[in-house]
């Protein structure tokens, strides 16, 4: 399965869709009560992403506040999660995607996910990036 080129293009993406959570007028107070701050450590390219749901801030890098919710995951997962082709709870079982934080608070957000997902499809298609879609 083809995944970003490099750090920098996952870095753009992952936080394109944190960013479109943050200007949806339903999505976005959800995301502040939920008192997440979210880090993405992705393998493959490596990179850190840091969503401060609170703040409606994207941090990446390494840098950000520290967070209270961590995935670690590859760029390949995180892209399928991104277009709704993943299941957390399965691949948290298998392994795929590993967390440190409460998982019960990450499967309640889940749903919220769905409009994000069909925005981000919509950005790969826009960008030319059919490579990428699962």
């Amino acid at each position: 399965m083809p995944t970003f080129t490099d750090a920098a293009e996952a870095e753009k993406y992952l936080s394109a869709v944190f960013e479109a959570g943050f200007a949806d007028p339903v999505i976005s107070p959800a995301l502040q009560k939920s008192g997440v701050i979210l880090r993405m450590d992705l393998s493959d390219p490596e990179t850190v992403v840091t969503a401060d749901l609170v703040a409606q801030q994207v941090h990446v890098g390494g840098d950000g506040p520290e967070p209270n919710m961590t995935l670690e995951l590859s760029g390949e997962v995180a892209n399928r999660f991104w277009q709704g082709k993943v299941s957390v709870p399965l691949a948290v079982a298998r392994g795929t995607i590993k967390i440190s934080g409460a998982l019960p608070k990450l499967i309640a957000m889940l749903p919220a996910a769905k409009p994000i997902q069909a925005s981000y499809v919509e950005r790969l298609k826009a960008d030319g990036r059919d490579d990428l879609l699962a």
